[in-house]
């Protein structure tokens, strides 16, 4: 198997993306703005609904034909939707969108977890290139709106130059190649250790969704432009790509979790300084000093959860472990979204915040509950 095909795919698809999540509220018509959400919602939601059982049948089909199929869907859907402007069958089409999601991001996720070296390593370079695609994919749909006068005009442009990028990938796509090389279990199954860390991943996506709903919010309540808020946020992706490279092979060398443990005290440090800056005791200029190396060392929390799972699953549920972290992955950012847009609009960006600090709590609190009954202390053969 090729990491470098896994790699572009998940990079030049994430671009894509990265492109329609820019153009979409632009293209929707101004009458329906308050259905933005619903249309943006579809995609998610259809993703964590697919998740699983695209994961289990990646042991029973080629995975180059799961990714082609989802290639061309993602090709078709995001083709369609510039031919229509009601929002019903926007919705409809972003939803087929969260299914061809699905069916590239598991089975490629499955491919790298076939591995079982390194795994670290593989999951950072998957992850950091997903974050790459996602900032140029954001850049050339904002480039496109400085381009052509007219938004909506801009953002259909905009999509099928999407469109264009997703058929890219397909040539790549039907060429993978890997797998187990023996027949795939009747019945896949997980291990409660497996599943440890569910609650963890799902909050850290919850805030991340969180996240995204914050630019509007810094920039009303801390009277910064747009264009500083986009650079601290493009600066943060970068830090976190890098970081998730570094840490995944620190993972492989010290275990998974005292790479967790590192992530988790790097987004505390994250949420401490956000709050010192909604709250106004600090000023944002001065606060990239200390965020910066804390997103630093947050972003080692992405390739060594993964990786503690990778190292634990059994033999022939490599692509139904997957398709389960994929669920919370969608359904977190999701969550994340309706709570942060909430907090923001309606309450503050101090509770916004607050509101961050106590998911994550939350998530450790769990996760430290499942870690003690489910004995997933116990070591394994792999880092850990």
């Amino acid at each position: 198997m090729s990491d470098g095909k896994v790699y572009v795919i998940n990079t030049v698809s994430r671009i894509g993306y990265g492109i329609m999540v820019i153009a979409i509220p632009y293209y929707i018509p101004s009458h329906f703005t308050a259905l933005v959400g619903v249309v943006l919602s579809t995609y998610p939601i259809a993703e964590a609904l697919v998740s699983i059982p695209v994961g289990l049948t990646v042991g029973r089909f080629k995975v180059n034909h799961l990714v082609s199929i989802g290639v061309l869907l993602m090709f078709i859907s995001s083709l369609l939707f510039t031919v229509s402007a009601n929002w019903v069958t926007l919705a409809a089409l972003h939803g087929f969108m969260g299914i061809a999601a699905a069916l590239m991001t598991v089975p490629l996720l499955t491919l790298m977890t076939y591995r079982r070296v390194k795994l670290g390593l593989g999951y950072g370079g998957f992850f950091s290139t997903y974050f790459a695609g996602y900032i140029v994919g954001i850049g050339l749909s904002g480039l496109m709106q400085r381009i052509i006068n007219n938004s909506a005009e801009a953002a259909r442009a905009s999509i099928l130059i999407a469109a264009v990028i997703f058929l890219a990938t397909l040539p790549l796509a039907l060429t993978l190649k890997g797998g187990r090389g023996v027949k795939a279990p009747v019945r896949p199954r997980l291990s409660p250790s497996e599943l440890t860390l569910l609650p963890l991943w799902l909050g850290i996506m919850i805030m991340l969704g969180i996240a995204f709903t914050l630019p509007t919010g810094l920039t009303k309540h801390l009277n910064i432009s747009g264009a500083y808020v986009a650079l601290i946020y493009v600066s943060a992706a970068l830090i976190l790509a890098l970081g998730m490279m570094v840490f995944g092979s620190l993972t492989d060398r010290i275990g998974a979790t005292r790479t967790i443990t590192t992530g988790l005290l790097g987004l505390s440090l994250v949420i401490c300084v956000a709050y010192f800056v909604a709250s106004g005791e600090l000023n944002i200029t001065y606060a990239i000093i200390p965020l910066a190396p804390s997103a630093f060392l947050a972003s080692a929390l992405v390739p060594s959860i993964y990786a503690y799972v990778g190292y634990r699953v059994k033999e022939g549920s490599e692509g139904l472990i997957m398709g389960v972290y994929n669920v919370p992955t969608a359904v977190g950012i999701a969550i994340g979204n309706l709570l942060g847009g909430f907090s923001v609009s309606h309450l503050s960006l101090v509770l916004t915040v607050a509101l961050a600090a106590l998911v994550l709590a939350l998530s450790i609190m769990l996760t430290a509950i499942l870690w003690v009954t489910q004995g997933a202390c116990r070591r394994v053969n792999q880092p850990t």
